[in-house]
């Protein structure tokens, strides 16, 4: 629960602006499924495109308050079932017609983050091997062919010891 402090009066804060009847609800949510689809489509295309994770961060902060609002206004509508029934038909239409197109973006979005989670998993990996391959290398001083074998290693330090990598995805 949030502390109020009584001794400093405040202004309330402003209800949602909620679409308040069915028709209002419907008309919503045919738009912001329109814009949802839209922003999926470009994220999926800016992962296939490998563009930087700045522009990504972005598209997700765009993503998040309207899949929020979607939630909220497609519960409204479902729990209004009068509502809901009184549609008219054409807007009923729209509905499963906006529906569908979200389903299908969603699906190519997924589709799309998962191939560019394998792919970047599939670079970390070729990083790591070969970093672990450059730690285990013999860094002698001097080679087999110049004293009979025996030679100078130095200690392990350096660049070859100091690599790091972050491997989470």
């Amino acid at each position: 629960m949030d502390k109020v402090d009584v001794r400093f009066p405040q202004q309330s804060k402003p209800a949602a602006n909620l679409p308040k009847n069915a028709q209002e609800r419907a008309v919503a949510l045919i738009e912001l499924m329109g814009r949802l689809t839209a922003l999926l489509e470009r994220e999926a295309a800016a992962v296939r495109a490998r563009r930087p994770a700045k522009e990504l961060a972005q598209i997700v902060r765009d993503k998040q308050p309207m899949t929020l609002v979607y939630e909220e206004i497609s519960r409204l509508l479902r729990v209004d079932r009068e509502g809901l029934m009184a549609l008219p038909a054409e807007m009923k239409t729209a509905l499963k017609e906006a529906t569908g197109k979200l389903y299908a973006a969603t699906a190519d979005n997924a589709e799309a983050l998962r191939i560019g989670g394998e792919a970047q998993k599939v670079m970390v990996d070729t990083v790591v091997t070969v970093i672990t391959r450059q730690q285990k290398a013999p860094a002698t001083a001097y080679a087999a062919h110049m004293g009979g074998g025996r030679g100078y290693s130095p200690p392990p330090s350096g660049p070859r010891t100091s690599a790091a990598l972050n491997t989470r995805l």
